[in-house]
């Protein structure tokens, strides 16, 4: 079944309930017409994809309606992506993002995320390649109270309001414009990857990730059956070079990168990375998923894509769970309001909501501050640990290159003749779980090895008595 066919279901069962509740009749109307009218034609093959749609101007002079009417169905063409905009050039044919298919790549996926496997497992006493930070720095912040009825059943569509007002409202602080339309609440920041490969990605397209770059998503797009293709990940960001030649050769819709204190490296991007990626996502119509999972961590440097592009080509994903606890699988997506719809409406089919209980949890949370105190406490300990971290490093000879732009995360390259797999195995006999760099890479080929380092954990005598024993 495509996914024309889920979002018709999603359309007739709200009209349907809405003619229950309100006796209103299911009449046809004009917006409906207009955009049933040009979907089969771009069906039919009549309207090629790539071909320019009509102007506004010129399209209510032929379907003899207003503007008005044409914006909504234009939307509509973009919200269930039989067309995308591009800004001041006009509307476009695209084709849509086809239906969830049955997956035939289960053990392909599930072997690639055997990392996480091992860190929800808990069999290991020394946990420096672990991706979140210890449970009992982030025990206290959610708040010991019963909490109100709020929103009643299983919440609205997009997620709690009050808890989209708090995000945007956090976005617009830092000079992002973000209306609560905008923001749909998830399970966790992997359910909002999840919602948008099934939203832009087919079986047998290809997307773009960074390299290295992290690894459950490997693991989601194995699964789908959607092919990616590596960009090379340094200090400032993804190769723009590589990133335009790519882009261009295989046309793909989606790119995912982490702009700030990448997962795993801990590199942000600079502004002139920033404006590339941004340009090269403009000119071939693609769009840029930027997963920030500590988009809320104060005192980390780089560039945020959204600060740029203001929501015209990036989809920022956000979570509660590394700031907050890893039990509380609640996240967000913002993106474009037509494309926060129809992610919003996705989730419905699949969900049928998001946690309105975690939400307004997490709303009282912030709005008793305790938040706010969270992510500066986890901040300042942070980079306690990190400036440790890296002293104990330098006495064994070892330190990132380049050094971390604040987060979790650190990548240090292991010395030449090394295998990154084989110490992460040798460290396991000894109870030591590490994070080979191997498993954060796009293909087979021979590259440095190194670990993924999580600061909050790495200062471990353990782990240095085991590094020294390398050299």
């Amino acid at each position: 079944m495509t996914r024309l066919y889920w979002y018709s279901l999603i359309k007739y069962h709200y009209l349907y309930l809405h003619y229950l509740r309100y006796g209103v009749r299911m009449s046809v109307t004009k917006t409906e017409r207009i955009f049933q009218s040009l979907r089969q034609r771009i069906e039919s093959g009549e309207l090629q994809e790539g071909a320019k749609l009509m102007s506004l101007r010129h399209a209510a002079e032929s379907f003899g309606v207003s503007k008005n009417i044409i914006v909504a169905a234009y939307d509509r063409l973009v919200a269930q992506g039989w067309a995308r905009s591009r800004q001041g050039a006009g509307f476009f044919v695209s084709r849509p993002a086809a239906a969830t298919v049955e997956s035939v790549n289960f053990r392909e996926a599930r072997d690639s995320v055997s990392l996480l496997h091992a860190q929800l497992e808990r069999s290991f006493e020394v946990l420096v390649g672990d991706g979140r930070p210890p449970e009992s720095w982030l025990l206290n912040a959610a708040p010991a109270i019963t909490l109100g009825t709020g929103e009643r059943g299983y919440g609205g569509l997009h997620g709690l309001l009050a808890l989209r007002e708090y995000i945007a409202a956090s976005h617009v602080s830092a000079g992002i414009r973000v209306a609560p339309a905008q923001v749909v609440t998830t399970f966790g920041a992997n359910h909002a990857l999840d919602l948008v490969i099934r939203r832009f990605a087919s079986r047998g397209d290809t997307v773009l990730v960074d390299d290295p770059g992290y690894y459950p998503l490997f693991a989601k797009l194995k699964l789908a059956g959607v092919n990616f293709i590596g960009i090379p990940r340094g200090p400032a960001g993804p190769d723009p070079d590589a990133l335009s030649q790519a882009a261009t050769a295989h046309r793909p819709r989606l790119f995912f990168t982490q702009s700030l204190a990448q997962n795993p490296t801990g590199w942000s991007y600079d502004l002139p990375t920033a404006h590339a990626v941004l340009k090269i996502a403009e000119r071939l119509g693609m769009f840029v998923v930027d997963d920030d999972p500590f988009i809320d961590l104060p005192g980390v440097d780089g560039v945020r894509l959204a600060s740029l592009d203001q929501f015209e080509r990036v989809i920022q994903i956000g979570t509660f769970s590394k700031i907050l606890s890893p039990s509380l699988r609640s996240g967000y997506l913002i993106t474009a309001p037509q494309i926060a719809t129809s992610l919003a409406e996705l989730k419905m089919v699949l969900t049928v909501s998001s946690s309105s209980f975690t939400e307004r949890l997490i709303a009282e949370v912030i709005r008793s501050r305790r938040f706010e105190k969270q992510r500066n406490q986890l901040a300042k300990r942070l980079a306690r640990e990190r400036d440790a971290g890296l002293e104990r490093l330098a006495t064994v000879g070892m330190m990132p290159e380049p050094l971390p732009a604040g987060g979790l995360y650190g990548w240090l390259a292991l010395p030449d003749g090394f295998n990154d797999l084989d110490v992460a195995r040798q460290a396991a006999k000894r109870g030591i779980f590490l994070a080979p760099g191997t498993l954060f890479r796009t293909s087979e080929a021979p590259q440095t090895p190194a670990l993924r380092l999580n600061w909050s954990r790495v200062n471990d005598s353990r782990f240095f008595s085991f590094l020294r024993g390398l050299s």
